[in-house]
């Protein structure tokens, strides 16, 4: 009976030491698992970080390459910029496209979207960014008169500049008197100038061609029939064929002179008259309809030489309404002749070619001349400075691109 008992208790030890080692063997295993989790996350963690570094560096090379590249639209293709590029033991790559037309050299006005991608091994982040153009008004709208040749005041007569500079990319040449600043590159004569006079002025872009163009895509055609004397033309009125909503019409003299008087024009006015002139004389109220449009574009010279000193566009003088019912001006609309008008321009001119101020023209805007500019007579320019602060359409340039605030994103296929 002893000796059965002995053998009971040892077997019981037996089971009892097994149990143990078993349940410290899945502790230890379990301990190892553990382990081999904590490392694999940690790794993955790792990789992640890796790759989401690897992302945001490619969108700063992105970045680098349009900053430093100003030919960046036409040096990089609309789509890959970089592709398996070793960063480390990880790679990255980087897109760039228009995302408006697919084409980066059609418009530098277009936006641009980056896409910078990291990875490493099954480790993969993708990231996004949108840059647009910085775009910017071109300076010489912050002018009364900007022109890219010479600027020249006659002898015994006056220029009056009021609000903003008078302004020339070369030679000011003044025999007369200027009324306010005057900015130029070189000074053949100051003559007199009441304000400050700023020499060696920096150079004040122009429009680009293609303005013009864009224009004249806008516009409806009015025919050439000779000078147009005690006329209407608005949006909503055209005594020579169909309206333009936006007042966007266009003249084409076939290589003419080209005289407007008496006349009232609510709208964007253009004229091509070649290698001969426009010449707005007597009295004229032209202003622009749409506040993001200049009021006139001539290809060729341009003459003014309103009396605007002397006499109003008055209907009572002419027998002209220029505010029938359905074309208001300033809001009100009749059917008289009792109604004087301004006698001035009032919006932004762009002449391609030689302008001449004669009389005492007055514009309230401003002008940008492609030629030179001679002045007679007593005009005076009132600078409007919303133009500057608000440019028509194609008056701007891309000054680089900048990020859109708020476009950067993680990007999920």
């Amino acid at each position: 009976m002893r000796y059965e008992c002995r053998c009971r208790n040892r077997g019981s030890i037996y089971l009892f030491v097994l149990a143990s080692s078993l349940i410290i063997t899945i502790i230890g295993m379990g301990s190892l698992f553990a382990v081999r989790v904590q490392s694999r996350s940690a790794r993955t963690a790792e990789a992640a970080t890796h790759v989401r570094l690897c992302a945001q560096s490619a969108l700063e090379l992105g970045l680098l390459m349009v900053t430093q590249d100003p030919n960046w639209r036409t040096t990089q293709a609309n789509g890959h910029w970089l592709s398996g590029t070793s960063l480390g033991d990880a790679t990255l790559s980087l897109e760039g496209i228009d995302p408006l037309d697919g084409d980066l050299t059609d418009n530098e006005y277009e936006p641009l979207v980056l896409t910078g991608t990291g990875q490493k091994g099954l480790a993969r982040y993708k990231t996004q960014v949108t840059l647009v153009a910085n775009v910017k008004a071109l300076e010489a709208l912050n002018t009364c008169v900007h022109a890219k040749k010479r600027l020249h005041v006659h002898l015994g007569n006056q220029l009056t500049a009021s609000g903003a500079p008078a302004s020339t990319n070369e030679d000011l040449d003044n025999d007369g008197t200027i009324t306010g600043d005057v900015h130029a590159d070189t000074v053949t004569a100051a003559g007199t100038i009441t304000g400050e006079l700023t020499e060696g002025a920096v150079q004040k872009r122009l429009p680009d061609a293609a303005v013009i163009t864009d224009y004249l895509s806008k516009a409806t055609t009015v025919p050439f029939t000779g000078d147009i004397d005690k006329q209407l033309l608005t949006p909503a009125y055209n005594p020579w064929g169909a309206e333009n909503a936006d007042g966007v019409y266009f003249i084409d003299t076939g290589d003419q002179d080209l005289t407007i008087k008496d006349s009232r024009i609510h709208g964007t006015l253009i004229v091509d008259v070649g290698n001969k002139k426009l010449f707005l004389t007597e009295s004229l109220l032209l202003h622009a309809y749409r506040s993001d449009y200049p009021v006139l574009i001539v290809i060729g010279k341009l003459n003014i030489e309103l009396k605007s000193g002397d006499i109003p566009l008055s209907e009572t003088d002419l027998g002209v309404n220029f505010n029938p019912p359905g074309v208001p001006y300033l809001g009100q609309m009749d059917d008289d002749t009792d109604d004087d008008y301004p006698n001035e321009i009032q919006g932004l001119i762009h002449v391609t070619k030689k302008l001449t101020l004669k009389e005492t023209a007055r514009i309230v805007g401003a002008i940008i001349c492609e030629d030179k500019v001679d002045g007679h007579g007593d005009n005076v320019i009132v600078h409007d400075p919303g133009l500057y602060a608000s440019p028509p359409v194609g008056y701007t340039y891309v000054d680089g691109m900048k990020v859109s605030p708020g476009s950067y994103q993680r990007v999920v296929d």
